[in-house]
């Protein structure tokens, strides 16, 4: 018999017919013994007892309440140095969102924080901590507000339960990208890996804006049909839910079955050409922390009028074509990689800031030129004139 979790709170258990038989010499034939017949006669129950039994009920349920409310527990004091490093992690990501304006300014030292903060991810938060969100969490925090909702449940993965309430927050304060664009290991490995083929020469290739918002589509189709589904049954929604490579490639470690190890693989080496390509067209779980960002609280992702009409120098090297062609910034699509405004403060290659620069340096040198012309010009000399008679009496 087999154990298999549904939901928080719904379990079932599934039979696995063995081939075995009893050996031989454990039988004995006995053609003339007749047949036995095996009756259990069925007594009355009590009304008392009855009563009785339904109290052992709620008192074993309780029970077991108070248990799981004490290994939830236990579990955060064994997991107190995950905590502490996860939560560092997530309050330097936080600093870095508040202070972008002033970070983005250092082009090279923002890229390699980035870096190191997408490898964190992928080997700390991931393979290591096993805290891939998926949309099976999703659906079970559906499920669990259509039923009965118990915090408890929630709680036995402190770091699963933590990046929940980070991304939760911060997707109503900016969009999706805080989860999306630095916490999620997949995506992480996802942009690793198309920065190692950028620096092998691998050729990018460009979706048509056209054809690259028809393909977004497929994401949140994907989603909804995942939610209809878990409400005629979880179990069979999690089967479908295996579409995310996020177990294969992170929690098991590519070691599986050789076709779920296949698609994952299939999905990077499409990344390889298209960045971030399961995460533009095909996640689920980005699908539904999206939605809730068209009600963000703020945008801080700083425009120019000249954005879109006539610079394109953004829209092109967006990684995930989340700028459209007239310059606006999608929130949906958005992974807060903050490559924008690198470009939006860079002296050289933003046109705004290069024409901007341009003019400060006339003006700089136009009152430098005033300067020198006041410089070169014959110095006021005073003298002193002083008449003959002062002159004599003072002798």
């Amino acid at each position: 018999m087999v154990q298999r979790v549904l939901s928080v709170n719904d379990k079932a258990f599934v039979t696995a017919d063995l081939d075995y038989e009893l050996p031989q010499a454990y039988y004995v034939d006995d053609p003339k013994a007749p047949p036995v017949e095996i009756s259990a006669p069925v007594e009355a129950v009590p009304a008392a007892a009855s009563d009785t039994a339904s109290d052992g009920i709620a008192e074993d349920a309780s029970a077991e309440n108070g248990v799981s409310n004490q290994l939830w527990k236990q579990i955060w004091k064994a997991k107190q140095g995950q905590i502490v490093v996860v939560g560092i992690a997530l309050t330097i990501l936080l600093l870095v969102f508040l202070f972008q304006d002033w970070i983005v300014r250092y082009e090279k030292w923002y890229d390699r924080f980035r870096f190191a903060f997408l490898t964190f991810t992928l080997f700390y938060i991931g393979w290591y901590a096993q805290a891939q969100l998926s949309v099976v969490n999703t659906l079970t925090l559906f499920s669990a507000i259509l039923t009965e909702f118990h915090w408890e449940f929630f709680l036995m993965d402190p770091i699963v339960f933590i990046l929940w309430l980070f991304t939760a927050a911060t997707m109503l304060l900016w969009n999706r990208g805080t989860f999306c664009g630095w916490l999620c290991p997949f995506g992480s490995l996802q942009e690793l890996t198309n920065r190692i083929a950028k620096k092998l020469g691998v050729k990018q290739i460009t979706v048509p804006h056209m054809l690259h918002t028809r393909l977004n589509v497929i994401k949140y189709l994907i989603l909804f049909g995942f939610l209809a589904i878990s409400l005629y049954d979880l179990g069979t929604a999690e089967k479908f839910a295996e579409v995310e490579p996020f177990k294969t490639a992170i929690i098991l470690k590519f070691m599986c079955d050789w076709w779920f190890v296949a698609f994952a693989v299939a999905l990077l080496i499409a990344g390889l050409f298209i960045e971030r390509f399961f995460c533009r067209y095909l996640c689920p779980l980005g699908a539904g922390i999206a939605l809730p960002g068209r009600f963000r609280v703020f945008d801080w992702l700083r425009r120019y009028k000249m954005c879109g009409n006539p610079c394109q120098i953004c829209t092109h090297e967006c990684p995930v074509q989340a700028i459209a062609p007239e310059g606006d910034i999608h929130p949906n699509e958005c992974i807060q990689c903050l490559h924008c405004q690198v470009m939006y403060h860079h002296d050289t290659r933003c046109p705004q800031v290069v024409a901007e620069n341009k003019k400060k340096q006339k003006q700089a040198a136009a009152k430098s030129g005033e300067l020198e012309n006041v410089s070169k010009q014959p110095q006021e000399q005073v003298v002193r004139f002083v008449k003959p008679e002062t002159a004599q009496s003072e002798k």
